[in-house]
C-alpha cells in the first residue's frame, strides 16, 4: 500500500468516525420523539424495539468524537471539524463563520481529517481488546 493510499484510507476512516456524531444525535432525537409521541397518545412506546441501542453508548460515542476533535492542536482545523461534524454545517458555512476562504477551509478540513485518522490508528494500536 502506497503512502497516498494509506492517507486516503485514514481520511475515510476519520470521516466515517466523525460522521457518527450526527448519527448518534439523530438516534437520540428519534428516540425522544417516539417517547413523546407515545405519551401524547397514551400508548406504549415501541421505540425500545425499533431503536435497539443504548443511549449511554450513543452519548459516550458522541463524547469520544468531541474529545478527539478537541485533541487537535491547530485551532483552525479543530473549528472546521467542529462546525462540520458536531454542528452539522457545511465546510463553506464554517469558512464564512471563521472568516476564511473556502480553499483554506477545505485545506484545514483535509489536514484535520488526516490528523484524526492518525489518532484513530494510534488508538487502535493501543487497544488491549483488539483482535
Amino acid at each position: 500500500m502506497t503512502e497516498e493510499e494509506r492517507t486516503e484510507a485514514r481520511e475515510a476512516q476519520a470521516r466515517e468516525f466523525l460522521a457518527g456524531y450526527q448519527l448518534c444525535l439523530d438516534l437520540l432525537k428519534l428516540k425522544r420523539y417516539e417517547r413523546h409521541r407515545a405519551e401524547k397518545f397514551d400508548e406504549p412506546c415501541r421505540c425500545e424495539d425499533v431503536l435497539m441501542g443504548n443511549e449511554a453508548f450513543w452519548r459516550a460515542r458522541m463524547d469520544e468524537i468531541e474529545r478527539t476533535i478537541a485533541a487537535l492542536r491547530n485551532g483552525r482545523d479543530k473549528l472546521i471539524l467542529y462546525h462540520r461534524y458536531i454542528r452539522g454545517e457545511s465546510v463553506e458555512h464554517a469558512a464564512g463563520v471563521l472568516g476564511i476562504s473556502r480553499r483554506t477551509a477545505y485545506r484545514a478540513h483535509k489536514r484535520g481529517l488526516a490528523i484524526v485518522g492518525i489518532l484513530l490508528e494510534r488508538k487502535k494500536r493501543n487497544d488491549p481488546f483488539r483482535e
